[in-house]
């Protein structure tokens, strides 16, 4: 009876270990996914922002949900900020919509490297 109590607590451990593994493996895909589809919907913005900045938005929007599952609330805040900030540039006129542009694009690539989950 010793021996199958003992046989089941490894089982158990095993499963929760490779259960917090699988975890870990499929948010580091998810972040790297998720940042790949908004580079390019920021790559898009920076060809053409009159037309791309409304896509843009609706992929943040689709995609922020599942990053804030995985990635510390810091970094996407001050992303949030500045894609929110892109169409009172637009509207504006103003030089520093390509910035802001890159801005985006440059924190995309860092949380995409660095694959920053909380995991």
């Amino acid at each position: 009876m010793n021996g199958l109590f003992k046989s089941t607590r490894v089982f158990i451990a095993e499963m929760l270990l490779a259960g917090i593994t699988l975890l870990s493996v499929w948010s580091a895909f998810a972040v790297r996914r998720s940042c790949d589809r908004l580079l390019a919907c920021t790559d898009a913005a920076l060809a053409s922002p009159a037309e791309q900045l409304c896509a843009l938005r609706e992929c943040w929007k689709a995609e922020s949900r599942l990053l804030h599952y995985f990635v510390p609330n810091q970094p996407l805040t001050d992303l949030n900020k500045a894609i929110l900030r892109l169409d009172a540039l637009s509207q504006s006129q103003s030089d520093e919509l390509h910035a802001e542009l890159y801005a985006v694009r440059a924190d995309l690539l860092w949380i995409r490297e660095h694959e920053m989950t909380v995991f």
